[in-house]
């Protein structure tokens, strides 16, 4: 019976590392990694990879905790659904949850309930904080990458009748690709 291993981070910034050594010092054979993935994203390429790797009556999925794992109620209860009907362990390390039993089962269902109504909690509060600081003026997104003096030439450049320049020539002038040109001259006229 082999214990294979699944951990997920949802940013870049984030580290597996912590939960790799838990899932070794726990026995797992292999380890499969999810970086830079939303827990609710369609396509998890671990995710996907461990489920076709368990073997039926033999192996054992295993996670940190169920919350590592899922953010929807749904996908963990059809994740488990489908692990138990093809004959195949889960093991939970934090939880130490068996949810082959009722309780076990009951518990597992509660901690991916707790995970999403979490993720939702985190989700208001970005959308709050995000609203508030736009309030106070704060601007999100990229700098923009042409003046609104640059812009201003460029449009000149473009509008004379001798010596015209084209996008083109005027964008490498701006160190700029002409796409960013046309979007730019573009913006600045609906701004008006």
């Amino acid at each position: 019976m082999a214990l294979l291993g699944y951990v997920r981070c949802s940013t870049d910034r984030q580290q597996v590392r912590q939960q790799c050594d838990q899932l070794r010092i726990a026995g797992c054979v292999r380890i499969f990694k999810d970086r830079a993935v939303n827990a609710r994203a369609k396509n998890r390429p671990a995710l996907l990879a461990i489920r076709k790797s368990l073997k039926p009556q033999e192996d054992t999925f295993v996670v940190v905790a169920v919350d590592r794992a899922f953010r929807s109620t749904f996908e963990a209860i059809a994740f488990l659904d489908d692990l138990t009907a093809h004959g195949i362990a889960f093991r939970s390390l934090e939880e130490n949850i068996d949810p082959r039993t009722l309780e076990g089962r009951r518990w597992y269902i509660s901690k991916a309930n707790e995970a999403e109504y979490e993720r939702g909690l985190i989700s208001r509060r970005t959308r709050e904080a995000m609203a508030a600081a736009k309030r106070r003026g704060k601007k999100f997104g990229q700098k923009r990458k042409l003046s609104k003096k640059q812009i201003a030439w460029a449009r000149k450049e473009l509008r004379r009748k001798r010596n015209r320049k084209t996008k083109k020539q005027i964008a490498r002038r701006l160190r700029v690709c002409t796409r960013t040109l046309s979007r730019a001259l573009r913006q600045s006229q609906i701004s008006k």
